[in-house]
């Protein structure tokens, strides 16, 4: 919210505030009124993220391994990429013992990828049963560690293109939920509207990533009640933004924390 206030009260030269709308007994209604002078205008925030990608997530935080765990009796530290499209429990029961029996055969770099093992060793091939898809011995940990690694099913992104920025939006916007929230800004009946998403690091890291490329400069399909469509991505010292309007196309800023806590 104070990403929003700080770039706006930037722009109009006078401080801009909000207030929070959708509370009862308005639930569905737009989340803020942001005012200025005479002026307001409304805000729904979002998250861009993909919903199927954290929902698979979420089933495997609650009954996987999670991100981390120690195995007693490895003598290497590992990293393991799991697709979660396939159910926990498996390898919630018998990643400890799939490793030491790797281990204890030399086996240190393995996955689906490994083809001349994946359909004979009983092993590799119960670990690609249960999603996995890389395990793999690093340095650099104490011997037992397991890190646990959750791949996105989204595909990755052409590097040095920032207009993936644009396309991806284009995409997000025209799927049912966010058309809800252009109904939302549509009720409000304001002169301008503004639809903020925060960028999902979990599930669409594509896009956060995208950031580094610079500024889009294709043109993204907005729906038409949207006056401003804005991403941020959250970062140590506060947040990088991009924002499109069909008046004045991309703009990029950087919000930093001292600026979002005086607003």
């Amino acid at each position: 919210m104070k990403v929003v206030t700080a770039l706006l009260t930037a722009d109009h030269g006078e401080v801009v505030t909000h207030e929070h709308w959708d509370v009862p007994p308005r639930q569905g209604a737009h989340d803020f009124w942001l005012r200025y002078g005479e002026t307001k205008e409304a805000l729904e925030i979002t998250t861009f993220a993909e919903q199927d990608t954290k929902t698979k997530a979420a089933h495997w935080q609650k009954h996987g391994p999670g991100f981390f765990k120690e195995v007693e009796g490895l003598t290497s530290a590992w990293m393991i990429m799991v697709d979660p499209g396939f159910r926990a429990e498996a390898l919630n029961d018998k990643l400890d013992e799939w490793l030491r029996a790797l281990e204890d055969e030399g086996i240190l770099d393995t996955g689906r990828w490994d083809s001349h093992r994946t359909y004979t060793h009983p092993v590799v091939r119960a670990l690609a049963s249960a999603g996995v898809m890389i395990a793999q011995a690093v340095s650099g940990a104490p011997a037992g560690t397991v890190s646990l690694g959750y791949a996105s099913a989204f595909p990755s992104r052409t590097a040095g293109d920032p207009d993936h920025i644009s396309r991806e939006l284009t995409r997000m916007l025209a799927l049912e939920r966010h058309q809800k929230d252009a109904d939302k800004l549509e009720r409000a009946l304001a002169p301008v509207t503004h639809l903020f998403f925060w960028v999902d690091l979990a599930s669409r890291l594509d896009v956060a990533r995208a950031f580094d490329e610079g500024v889009p400069t294709a043109t993204p399909r907005v729906d038409e009640r949207i006056t401003w469509v804005w991403l941020a991505v959250a970062a140590e010292n506060g947040a990088d933004v991009l924002r499109w309007s069909a008046a004045s196309g991309w703009r990029r800023d950087t919000v930093t924390t001292s600026l979002a806590r005086g607003a």
